[in-house]
């Protein structure tokens, strides 16, 4: 009887293929027919930025003096404004021709109504602003004929070479109610401005310490619009725009960027002459030096 039991069980254990040993055959099969799971990438592709030519001679940091020209081709674009039809705060215009670049208005107009709510009156005015290769040209000439060439290169830029060609410079003055003119160097103005611009994102392009830099002779009417945080850093170290694109260009790059705070913010600033770079994960702003490079400001 226990020998029957023994038999039945092996033998049900063979037609319902429970510990069987299995073919080859079948094991290969059952095996193709379990899918393994998909490999998931964890890599993320990097979005790039890429930077035209034109782009290293536009933006509110590229370098205009008698070494590098102003590219009017490349600027072609540049959204020039009548100062008195955008001007917010009303002060006096030399020439109602007079234009600017549209973005640094607001940033004009606060900054002299602020100087001549220090100063009690309403004297401070727009002398010279926005000139054409042509224009600056009349100016050499003019100053050449009335003082002599030697005058002429001391203070009036060479045409083609001008800050003014960017629509990014004004020369401030003095205009009295009655309509008189006086001379801004001497005036509180002067000094208020000299102290305060950069506030404003201005600087004084053309200070007497830095001639030798420059090329320019002291002109305490003639301020630059750089943007922040560059206007606030430059007038804590005294720097003049030359001396400050060459230190971004010696001393920082996409890894190691100058860390500047101002307002409240904090930003990171960069060199680089590479064409394309990888994607900037805040906002940022892009200025070509005019040189050859451009400078990377996030914040």
């Amino acid at each position: 009887m226990r020998r029957w039991i023994v038999g039945a069980v092996a033998a049900a254990l063979l037609l319902t293929g429970c510990g069987a040993p299995k073919s080859a055959a079948v094991l290969a099969e059952e095996s193709a027919s379990v899918s393994e799971p998909a490999e998931v990438s964890t890599v993320e592709e990097t979005s790039m930025v890429t930077f035209s030519d034109e782009q290293i001679h536009k933006g509110n940091l590229i370098l205009v003096n008698s070494e590098y020209a102003y590219d009017f081709d490349a600027n072609g674009d540049a959204d020039l404004v009548r100062i008195v039809d955008a001007q917010k705060y009303p002060y006096k215009v030399s020439k109602e021709e007079f234009r600017l670049c549209s973005e640094i208005m607001p940033a004009l107009d606060n900054m002299i109504r602020d100087c001549d709510e220090a100063m009690g009156t309403q004297y401070t005015s727009v002398s010279s602003a926005w000139r054409s290769k042509e224009y600056q040209e009349n100016v050499w000439d003019e100053y050449a004929e009335l003082y002599g060439e030697s005058y002429s290169q001391k203070y009036v830029a060479v045409p083609g070479h001008s800050e003014h060609h960017t629509g990014l410079a004004a020369d401030l003055g003095i205009i009295y109610g009655d309509g008189s003119e006086g001379t801004f160097s001497e005036s509180e103005n002067a000094k208020w401005m000299a102290a305060n611009s950069y506030r404003y994102g201005f600087v004084r392009r053309y200070a007497e310490d830095k001639i030798d830099i420059t090329g320019i002779s002291n002109e305490a009417w003639h301020f630059r619009y750089v943007g922040q945080p560059h206007a606030a850093y430059m007038h804590e170290h005294n720097l003049c725009l030359e001396e400050y694109l060459e230190m971004l260009k010696a001393d920082t790059s996409p890894s190691n960027p100058l860390r500047v705070e101002y307002g409240g913010k904090e930003y990171s600033v960069y060199y680089t002459a590479d064409k394309e770079i990888p994607e900037p994960s805040g906002d940022y702003t892009v200025s070509g030096d005019n040189m050859g490079g451009y400078i990377i400001t996030e914040g």
